[in-house]
Order: C-alpha cells, then structure tokens, then sequence
C-alpha cells in the first residue's frame, strides 16, 4: 500500500469519529444500498416521497375521531355519579350479589336496573 493511498484512507475517516456524523453517513449508505437494491429487482423508485401527495387529510382521520369520541363517551361515563347515587348503586348491587362494576355496567348498557332474576342470569354469564 503506498503512503497516498494511506493517506487518502485516513483522510476519509476523519470525520467519522462525531456519532451523528457517523449515523448520517450509515443512513445515507443503507439508503443508497436500499435505493440500488429496488432498481436492480426492477421497480420504478419515484423521484420524492411526497409525488403524487395532494397534502390532504390523512385516510384514517375519520377513525381517529370517532375513537376520540368513544374514549370521551367511556370517560363520561364512568366518570362517575354524585355521591348518594353511588353509594345507592354500591348497596343494591351487594345486595344482589355483584360488583359496582357489574351493577352500573348494565344500566349504562342497558338502561335496566338488575333485579334477582337478571342477576342470577349474569352470575351464570360469568362462570360460563
């Protein structure tokens, strides 16, 4: 090896001891490699990531919201009653044999009260 070619090598190097800089460099190789790969296998690379892009709404947006709206709903819900309505709620359903949970989950999902029969009938529902 002669001492230009030594040289020329350590002199690439230089920069590479910054680990930003380092990481830039191995991101633009793999890019380049990734880039080369697709042509070599016959696919067409397109000139930018954003052609063909008309910046509009993303597709699931709808979707987002919605569950927004059903995440605000579930906090509304169990956000919780005043005080007396709870420990009215707590009472019957330990009077019947459930938990709060149980108890309060039928009546916002229902909009029934349990009584003995339906209680039973959801006590089976849970061993099955």
């Amino acid at each position: 090896m002669s001492f230009a070619e030594i040289q020329a090598r350590a002199q690439s190097r230089v920069g590479r001891d910054d680990p930003a800089r380092r990481a830039k460099y191995f991101r633009a190789a793999e890019q380049a490699r990734t880039l080369a790969n697709l042509k070599a296998e016959g696919f067409v690379v397109p000139l930018s990531e954003w052609l063909g892009h008309n910046n509009g709404p993303p597709w699931d947006l709808e979707t987002l919201f919605l569950e927004y709206c059903w995440r605000k709903a579930h906090e509304e819900a169990w956000r919780g009653p005043t005080p007396e309505i709870a420990v009215r709620r707590a009472r019957k359903a330990a009077e019947l044999g459930l938990s709060y949970r149980d108890y309060t989950l039928e009546i916002l999902e229902r909009s029934r009260y349990p009584d003995e029969v339906l209680a039973r009938e959801m006590k089976a529902r849970t061993l099955q």
